[in-house]
């Protein structure tokens, strides 16, 4: 999978499923060398529910042997330029992951008002590439209908590197239990994906292969 491209092609898929919704939709895609497998993820508020779903796609992914894992999601972000911007109250998601070097706003407004945004996450092996866009929307149904990029936040990461907001994704790719040792976090991965949820959601992405 050549990655550079890949998350390029993640990001018009990202764009794709929020276009003309009200709220782009939040999901993982399991990339396996075969195939893309979707799974629509319904909240990412709380730390527990960060914690269930990184067991949830570090069971996937080693379920399809993939090589890498994207997170499509939408938060608010103060971020406008690469130098560290603090984010409003409830937009964790969006701290620590400025880089370098100034950029003008993405709108002469406020600096302080925050961005309803568009984030596209590739996770692999060895790196983490993050982009971020602006949800342009209709002023009269509030509608997205464009995308206008945050450079402040499209940049890239070693996975020893990356902020902490990605640290419920930190073990993404460590090996699950021999076959036959029945630990607790074994006996956990193997009920996440029994859970009907998952099992219905973990099916292939037939038109969007991203390989």
């Amino acid at each position: 999978m050549n990655q550079p491209m890949a998350i390029d092609e993640l990001v018009s898929v990202a764009q794709a499923e929020a276009m003309g919704e009200l709220d782009a939709p939040m999901m993982a895609i399991v990339l396996s060398s075969e195939q893309s497998y979707d799974l629509p993820i319904n909240s990412l508020e709380t730390d527990a529910d960060k914690a269930r779903w990184g067991l949830i796609l570090r069971a996937a992914r080693e379920h399809v042997e993939a090589d890498a894992v994207a997170v499509l999601y939408p938060a608010w972000t103060t971020i406008r330029s690469k130098k560290p911007v603090k984010a409003e109250a409830g937009s964790e998601d969006t701290q620590s992951v400025a880089g370098s070097d100034d950029e003008q706003p993405v709108r002469g407004e406020d600096p302080a008002e925050p961005i309803d945004t568009l984030f596209v996450q590739l996770h692999t092996r060895g790196r983490i590439y993050w982009r971020g866009f602006e949800q342009i929307r209709d002023p009269k149904h509030q509608r997205i209908i464009g995308f206008r990029r945050i450079k402040a936040l499209s940049t890239e990461y070693g996975r020893d590197e990356a902020p902490s907001v990605t640290s419920w994704l930190n073990t993404l790719f460590e090996p699950l239990p021999d076959e036959g040792e029945e630990t607790e976090v074994d006996m956990e991965l193997a009920d996440l994906l029994d859970e009907p949820e998952v099992s219905a959601a973990l099916y292939p992405r037939q038109l969007r292969a991203l390989h």
